[in-house]
């Protein structure tokens, strides 16, 4: 009786000893949220234990920087580079360009064990005319509900 016990104990450590297939499998997390000027959306693609962004997009708020007036206007990134989680949390800090504007993209979050997570995404961004002169300005930011994907 004694030596099944050990060779059950035995077996289930050297199976824990392999790693898993599903490891590497390609893992979806994606979800929305809204800031006060509209709907907000991020895409990861996990895998091996690092991340990359899939998609992030958001409404900004945007300032022309002639007249002072304001404005909307819809950023939509990718960082398609993995990252490596640490301790399940990722960080995106990169520069993309979107809708006519170049801006410093912010995505940070965590990603739980049990299938939920949270993105904090924040772009700042300007829009410049032919001269190089800088015609407006714009920045937002967005809590995002995260949810693995199967």
């Amino acid at each position: 009786m004694k030596s099944l016990a050990r060779i059950a104990v035995i077996a289930t450590v050297s199976l824990l000893a392999i790693p898993s297939v599903a490891s590497a499998r390609t893992t979806l997390w994606g979800g929305s949220g809204f800031n006060d000027l509209g709907p907000a959306y991020s895409l990861l693609n996990v895998q091996n234990g690092k991340a990359a962004l899939t998609n992030v997009q958001l409404i900004m708020a945007c300032t022309d920087a002639e007249d002072g007036t304001e404005s909307s206007r819809a950023f939509d990134a990718r960082h398609p580079t993995r990252v490596a989680l640490d301790q399940n949390r990722f960080s995106f800090n990169f520069i993309a360009r979107s809708n006519g504007g170049r801006g410093r993209v912010r995505v940070k979050g965590i990603l739980r064990s049990n299938g939920t997570g949270v993105a904090r995404a924040r772009v700042e961004a300007t829009a410049t005319a032919a001269s190089g002169a800088i015609v407006e300005r714009c920045q937002g930011e967005a809590r995002i509900q995260l949810r693995r994907g199967n």
